[in-house]
């Protein structure tokens, strides 16, 4: 019984800890990103940032590996990227590095992008570090759960 415990604690473990890390590289379906972008596209920042709350990750990527951000600096589509920028997407995603210098230039030095401290006081770009704030409760919730069968069964 004590090794079963065990095991169940180390999968449980290794669970709460991969599944974050799982989902938030994960790609969305084409159907999903292009959804996901039109509202951004639409300046709809309400249903963006809603759907965050709802776990959409707005650092998803596209088939491409290109996200929001990226794609709105290809397509030179402000309201999009300031969209995704003020509901709380990463300002420098990794596909940045796939962009040309002097597209990203042009793009970040206009007066149309939103810079960071461009934004009211009040607004508070969405933390995703606190995920794992959630996640340690999940492991240490668990493990108590797992500490109270083991000393049950004694």
């Amino acid at each position: 019984m004590r090794k079963f415990i065990t095991y169940l604690t180390i999968i449980a473990f290794c669970f709460a800890c991969v599944s974050p890390a799982f989902a938030a590289t994960r790609k969305l379906s084409p159907a999903d990103f292009n959804y996901m972008y039109k509202i951004a596209a639409d300046g709809d920042l309400a249903s963006l940032m809603a759907a965050s709350r709802r776990g959409l990750n707005l650092d998803a990527t596209n088939k491409n590996g290109d996200s929001g951000v990226c794609v709105a600096i290809k397509k030179g589509d402000y309201k999009a990227y300031n969209t995704f920028i003020k509901a709380g997407a990463h300002e420098h995603p990794r596909c940045l590095n796939y962009i040309s210098k002097s597209k990203l230039e042009s793009f970040m030095e206009s007066s149309n992008s939103v810079k960071y401290s461009e934004y009211p006081t009040s607004f508070q770009p969405r933390n995703q570090s606190s995920d794992w704030i959630v996640v340690g409760a999940v492991v240490g919730l668990v493990g108590f759960v797992v500490w109270l069968i083991k000393n049950a069964t004694r």
